[in-house]
Formats: structure tokens, sequence, C-alpha cells
């Protein structure tokens, strides 16, 4: 026993004279990157990556004016490879790519196909899949040189406006990542990432004094649409209001806004607890897609002037019924048209099993003769405070 116990001492006293090593990196040695976009020079080929940099200063306490949030550094070369390395030509710190939030590529870069991006991207040990995904219609030179107000960081901007509309309006999908588009790239299903635009037709501020100016609607970083991807690349783009009933029929949201006419009266409804359920069946030898969607709606607006009462109640909720499946039948019959396979019919068609289901399979395309069959019900639970509106001369001190 006290052998064991003098091999411990002596084992304990030799490591503590050994001279201690650590591969650590200080904070301030690295450049620590928000934002990156991608596109590709039209005449060189060349890639063209733009690094947002985070600039310490100006979240610190101690600085009086910590003056841009962010520094965008750009770089060029043939391959995506040679990118970090000619980083250390120009940036003074290590570049430091694992926490950026969001990755933005140009319509043209995306319609050209992404294969070699998100092959490189997966190639790379500190990828996160959870990334999202942007196109943006805008030049990406001033998207990626945006000062953006209440949330310094564009990149986190951006996905604090996809958290928010995908709350708020159900016209988002948080399903808008790169892995997203991965998994579908051996696949007939359509991908859908946001489109973010530069607002304005001016050039945006590039000084800091923009973050002054009360005015925040202009030259300011907004989504405006959703793009189609086949497999790698892109092949269209929908609005953000198509893009609200896509989402409702995949079930890949539980709230939804829409604003219904009745009798010519706007009412605006607020949609929860949006329950959707689907499957493919055949009926006379014809493929047939039956979603059956549920919702309970809360009324946030209503300009009639007549008394809510069970009877009105009930046409709201019927008006709110046959306007989602009108225009759900459009979304649909204009994604079949241009033969885009948003519901992933070919493979659901592709892993049926039967004879009847053998003979679609032999088809090319079978899954464009899918026809949709759509139920919706819904039941309104909150009609606000009042039930009986103010009218004219009422109220006001006119009798």
């Amino acid at each position: 026993m006290k052998s064991v116990f003098l091999k411990l001492i002596v084992g304990g006293l030799t490591i503590s004279c050994l001279t201690g090593c650590w591969d650590r990196v200080e904070i301030n040695e690295l450049a620590v990157v928000g934002l990156v976009g991608s596109e590709m020079d039209k005449k060189t080929h060349e890639q063209i990556v733009y690094y947002q940099i985070v600039n310490p200063e100006a979240f610190s306490s101690s600085s009086a004016s910590g003056g841009s949030p962010v520094f965008t550094y750009t770089f060029r070369s043939q391959t995506k490879g040679a990118i970090g390395q000619k980083s250390s030509y120009m940036l003074p710190r290590k570049l430091f790519t694992d926490h950026y939030q969001s990755h933005i590529v140009t319509e043209a870069y995306a319609k050209e196909g992404m294969r070699s991006f998100l092959n490189y991207y997966e190639r790379q040990f500190n990828r996160r899949s959870s990334l999202y995904l942007f196109i943006t219609d805008s030049p990406l030179s001033e998207v990626m040189k945006t000062y953006t107000p209440l949330e310094k960081l564009p990149g986190r901007l951006l996905r604090s406006l996809i958290s928010n509309t995908h709350k708020a309006t159900g016209q988002i999908s948080l399903k808008s990542r790169v892995k997203d588009l991965v998994e579908n790239l051996d696949s007939s299903k359509v991908t859908v990432l946001p489109i973010v635009s530069l607002k304005g037709a001016k050039p945006p501020d590039h000084t800091t004094g923009s973050f002054e100016n009360i005015d925040v609607s202009e030259s300011n970083l907004i989504l405006t649409g959703a793009a189609l991807f086949n497999k790698d690349r892109m092949v269209g783009k929908i609005t953000l209001w198509e893009n609200g009933y896509y989402n409702m029929l995949k079930g890949e949201t539980d709230t939804f806004f829409q604003s219904i006419n009745l009798k010519g009266s706007f009412v605006d409804l607020y949609a929860n607890k949006v329950k959707t359920k689907q499957h493919l069946s055949l009926v006379n030898g014809e493929p047939v897609l039956n979603i059956e969607v549920t919702a309970q709606l809360a009324i946030r607006n209503n300009n009639q002037r007549e008394k809510l009462d069970w009877d009105n109640v009930s046409q709201i909720s019927n008006q709110f019924n046959q306007q989602i499946i009108e225009n759900s039948h459009n979304l649909y019959n204009k994604a079949i048209r241009n033969k885009w396979d948003m519901f992933g019919l070919g493979d659901m068609i592709k892993y049926k099993r039967g004879r009847a289901w053998n003979f679609l399979q032999k088809q090319s395309e079978a899954w464009t003769q899918t026809k949709l069959q759509l139920t919706v019900r819904s039941t309104i639970n909150d009609v606000g405070e009042i039930i009986d509106p103010f009218k004219e001369g009422e109220g006001n001190g006119t009798e």
C-alpha cells in the first residue's frame, strides 16, 4: 500500500514540473463571421464570397462609439477552397465561421445549380445543417453591406424574420435550412427556401448614420417570396401569400392569417391550431391527393356593420373554408402546370404497393395526373371584445 502512495506522489510531482500547453484561441484573435453571401461572376466564373465580420467594439459597454456593428470583406477565387486561404491575405485575425447565422446566395447562382456548393459545405467538419439558406433577387454586394435597424447583426435579423413570419402568418416554414435542401437532392420533391430582397430603389446608406434615421422602411432587408428548388436547382418562385397556403397544406405551420370579403365587408381572421392530414389514394384508376385541414379561428378585425350572431359567425367560417379551398386549388394547379412537385407526389407514388400503382409507376411523370381533394373545417372560438359594432351617430354626441 505504501508503494502505491509513493508512486502517486512521485507521479504528481513529475506532472507538476511539466510545462503546460493548450490550443486555446483568444476571442480577440478571431474574425467571427455573422453572415455569408455567395455568388458567381458571370464573366470570369470566379467564386465571390462575402463575409460579414462582427465588430466587438460596437457592442462594448466601455466604448463610447463602437462604429459599424459588422465589417464586410469580399474575396474572389476560381475555387471555393481557396477562398479561406485568401482571407489570410487581408484579415488580421483568424477567420472563424463556426457560428454564423445565415447564408445568402443570388438567384442567378441558385438557377445554375448548387450541388458544388452543397458538396463543399458538407465536407466541412464545422458545418451546421440547421443553417438557414436564403435566396436574393437584389444585388448581393448591396445586400451584404446593408445596416439593419433594431437588430445590428443582419445574419441574426434574417433568422428572426423567419421565426416571426412563421408565428405571425405561417407564410415561411422553419424547414428552410441547408439540411432540407440536402435531404431532397435525390427526390422529386420540391424544396422551398425564402427570398430576401433589399427594399427601396436607392442604394443603402453605407454609414453608421443610417441608424439615426427614423424612417427605416427603405433600404432595409425584407422577405418577399419563396424560391422553389428541384433537387439542387432553382426552378421557380411563388409569393409569400402563396407560400402560406403551401405550408398549411403541407402541415408545416399551425398558424395562418386570412382576410375574407363577406358581402362587401372585410373580416381579418387568424387561424391557430391548424392541423393537416393527407394521404394518396386511387379513384377509378387515377391518383387523388386527399388533404383535410382543421383550424380554430379568431376574429382580429371586423368591418361589418351588423351584430355578430350565430348565423353571421357561420357565414364567416364558411367563407373562410371556401376561400382556402379555392386559393389552394389555384396554387396546386399552378404547381402541376409548371411541373413543380411541391407535395412529393412522385415519391409517394413510387413507394406505393399494388397492381394499380405498378401501372402508374411505369409512366413518366405520372404524378402530374394527381387530382387534389381538399376538405377544410374551421370553427370560430374568439370573436374579440365586442359583438355589436359601433354605429354612426351613436356615442359621439350626434342625435
